[in-house]
């Protein structure tokens, strides 16, 4: 529901949150004068208030179904159809709200007589809930100035009158005969109703609306220097994580070029890493454990999976053939190695939220589905889950890159090998996930990364 003529920008949290915050607020408004509305009845029937039933009854019904309709429509909306996103976020719901309390309170101020019309009042404190909005204010100015004389003439022509206005001016009994009330407002009377009653009563609200513009306007002054504060802090958020990101990245090229001469293998793997988070984001078994901030923390760390390489002697990462038994067990000391240098390195770190992801990464990335693998032979779901979308994204890059051991494999063979390593090699789920990808998969293997 989004528009180009949108008051705000849906991507500044501030406002959004202002706009939900004010939407509630008035729901609650709403909500009080729906009970008003059955006081006004209740008082009636008791015979608190001495005017006829017959007319207040329907006049209160209406000022009730008015006051619900915000709130029909909200649940119809968001809780009957079910679309998103919710009618609190939408910047012309408030103007539903507006629109139905305005003509609510009219009615309550029928209701009332002329005593009630200071209830004129809550449009602008409903307005006061939003971001300042010029054009909002002149229409809430121009309608207080309507409703006052509407609200006196109009009890007048119902038969609800403040009998203190035709004091010495209509016998009480002719007060049911409307040809005596309304030739009242066709004399001179009328003007001087307007000037004793109505133009004192419309100077002060207007007085009164004009104090909350006011405060309106100097609390959207302090929100737009608050979301300015927060664009700003969010820039340098950005950058200070754009900077660690290609901190990680650099020095895991540099290890990873001891082995394959790029670093290219570090970013397919993080890209490879990032699909697969993105994909289980959407699928109904992960997507309440792989929430937006977990796949961010593993893609920031999946380049660091293999730095536990810098302790292994160059004469085994770049040897051209097949590895001893002797070699490989000497290989398999990355991972305890990596686990202990990103341990040792973040805990200087008071914020460690990291490092929990990169450490489970580096150490347990060669694992396997069956227990077969290492460091420690986990097995199954004992493997953290980091560490078995590692597994997919490290092998496929392994599989489709050349070594100075091989020639790289076709990607209809590396799917295949993927595949024949459901339940053995690789989590069954995260198989089905990367079944789903493999198009964006393939289309990594030709990026210039």
């Amino acid at each position: 529901m989004k528009s180009k003529r949108d008051l705000y920008s849906y991507d500044d949290i501030v406002y959004e949150q202002a706009e939900i915050s004010g939407n509630k607020f008035n729901l609650l408004y709403s909500f009080a004068m729906i009970i008003l509305s059955v006081g006004v009845v209740l008082l009636t029937v008791l015979k608190v208030f001495r005017v006829s039933i017959t007319i207040v009854l329907p006049i209160s019904i209406l000022a009730m179904i008015l006051f619900i309709l915000p709130f029909f429509i909200l649940i119809f909306h968001d809780k009957i159809i079910k679309k998103n996103p919710s009618l609190l976020k939408w910047w012309r719901y408030k103007y539903v709200i507006y629109v139905f309390t305005y003509f609510g309170l009219l009615a309550i101020d029928l209701t009332f007589s002329f005593h009630a019309v200071i209830l004129i009042v809550i449009p602008p404190l409903m307005a006061a809930q939003y971001r300042f909005i010029k054009r909002d204010w002149i229409i809430i100015f121009i309608t207080t100035i309507i409703t006052i004389p509407l609200v006196l003439y109009g009890s007048i022509l119902i038969g609800i009158p403040d009998l203190n206005i035709f004091k010495n001016m209509i016998e009480p009994d002719k007060l049911n005969d409307f040809s005596s009330r309304l030739s009242i407002l066709t004399t001179k009377r009328c003007f001087e109703i307007f000037i004793h009653y109505c133009l004192p009563r419309i100077l002060a609200v207007i007085a009164i609306d004009f104090l909350i513009a006011e405060i309106v306007k100097r609390n959207r002054e302090m929100l737009d220097k608050q979301a300015e504060l927060n664009k700003k802090i969010n820039l340098q958020m950005k950058k200070s994580n754009d900077l660690q990101n290609a901190v990680i990245e650099e020095l895991a090229s540099v290890i990873e070029s001891r082995d394959i001469n790029t670093g290219a293998h570090v970013r397919r793997t993080k890209k490879y890493v990032e699909i697969l988070c993105n994909e289980m984001m959407k699928n109904d078994k992960y997507k309440d454990i792989m929430t937006p901030d977990l796949a961010h923390k593993i893609i920031s760390a999946s380049p660091l999976h293999d730095i536990g390489k810098i302790a292994v002697s160059d004469l085994i990462l770049l040897k051209p053939g097949k590895l001893t038994p002797e070699e490989f067990n000497k290989m398999k000391i990355h991972t305890i190695k990596g686990g202990e240098l990103i341990e040792d390195f973040f805990k200087q770190f008071e914020d460690d939220s990291f490092l929990k992801e990169a450490y489970e990464i580096a150490l347990y990335h060669h694992e396997k589905w069956d227990g077969t693998g290492y460091p420690d032979g986990l097995k199954e779901k004992q493997i953290p889950l980091v560490a078995r979308i590692m597994a997919i994204a490290d092998v496929y890059d392994a599989l489709t890159s050349k070594r100075v051991y091989k020639e790289p494999y076709t990607k209809e063979e590396a799917y295949n090998i993927i595949i024949a390593g459901t339940g053995n090699h690789f989590d069954p789920d995260l198989v089905e996930i990367f079944k789903k990808v493999r198009n964006e998969f393939e289309e990594v293997i030709n990026l210039k990364l």
